[in-house]
């Protein structure tokens, strides 16, 4: 499997479509409308974003959104063996409509998953001709985030549907907040699906849950060729990104001082990280390994949908752990300062 496209429903096109040109350095390829949306087909690198609006209140961008604040609303892949999988999904049960890509004109299938959220597959295409930008080059990895009285069943039908794996589980806890993870991944370790769920009523994902009406897709990764360009750029177009705690470039550079990394491991440029606000994780079984990553403010007001930029030095895996402890602390810190 692959990632074909992420969808993004917004309220304002206008404003959306340029922001995403102007700020992140996305190539608007095409657009269309129907009588009920708008939308407009956006890349950088293999990352092919959809946006789009409704004209009205009817149709089913506008029905998303009557239920849920603006959003990633639907995730769709590219699937080998089509045949196969069109019966899979009908020996399970799973109701699907027809639907043409947005950008091939092939022909793929739809239907909801969890929290409204709908997956739509295609056909394995070939790559794209790479889309110029600011450095992002494909989707790294979604986060779901789910009641915790679902996840089980979440994880369970993610892992029957698509034969995904649980790659890595976690459990993050700050003085206000806890959550649980596991990171799915398909057979040929091209998708990396996230599954999060509150392991407190104080949780920030219970607090995305009661923001959202549900469950609903947390954050998207965008993988970066150069995360110090990137960011430099993005932070020149004005794009916002959470703050980190002061203390926290202090303790990291303790730690891997601490312990002795191989002389072909990624250079740290600690002050350019630090003026940037990227944060940085090593790897225990792979110590020439580095995983940098940061994360954008809530776009549409607070504990709403966020983006994350990352990149794997060394072939790093993994999801920094470590950093979402810090990121969450960074949050509360904010949120506890008002």
């Amino acid at each position: 499997m692959n990632f074909d496209y992420l969808h993004l429903y917004v309220k304002d096109y206008s404003q959306a479509c340029r922001w995403y040109q102007e700020s992140w350095g996305f190539a608007l390829t095409r657009e269309h409308k129907t009588p009920h949306s708008q939308t407009g087909v956006f890349q950088q690198g293999q990352i092919l974003l959809l946006i789009s609006a409704p004209l009205g209140q009817q149709g089913a961008i506008a029905d998303y959104l009557s239920l849920h604040p603006p959003g990633i609303g639907e995730v769709a892949f590219q699937v080998a063996h089509w045949s196969a999988f069109n019966e899979k999904l009908a020996v399970l049960g799973i109701a699907t409509t027809p639907i043409v890509h947005p950008l091939t004109e092939a022909m793929g299938l739809t239907f909801t998953a969890w929290g409204n959220v709908r997956h739509s597959l295609f056909p394995r295409r070939q790559p794209l001709d790479n889309k110029a930008g600011l450095g992002l080059m494909a989707i790294d990895h979604v986060v779901l985030n789910v009641p915790k009285a679902d996840f089980q069943a979440a994880s369970s039908w993610y892992q029957t549907l698509f034969k995904w794996r649980v790659q890595q589980r976690f459990t993050i806890t700050t003085p206000y907040s806890g959550l649980y993870s596991e990171a799915l991944i398909d057979p040929g370790e091209q998708i990396q699906f996230n599954l999060n769920c509150p392991s407190n009523q104080h949780s920030q994902i219970q607090t995305f849950l009661n923001h959202n009406h549900g469950a609903g897709i947390q954050h998207v990764a965008f993988r970066s060729h150069s995360i110090l360009e990137t960011i430099k750029r993005l932070r020149q177009n004005s794009v916002a990104f959470l703050s980190v705690p002061r203390h926290y470039y202090v303790r990291k550079q303790q730690q891997f001082t601490a312990t002795p990394r191989p002389d072909h491991s990624p250079h740290i440029d600690w002050q350019t990280l630090q003026d940037l606000g990227i944060l940085v994780d090593g790897e225990k079984t792979h110590q020439s390994s580095l995983l940098l990553q940061i994360f954008t403010q809530p776009l549409f007001g607070q504990s709403s949908f966020f983006w994350e930029i990352i990149e794997r030095c060394q072939r790093a895996t993994g999801f920094g752990e470590g950093n979402f402890q810090a990121l969450y602390e960074a949050v509360e810190a904010g949120e506890n300062s008002h």
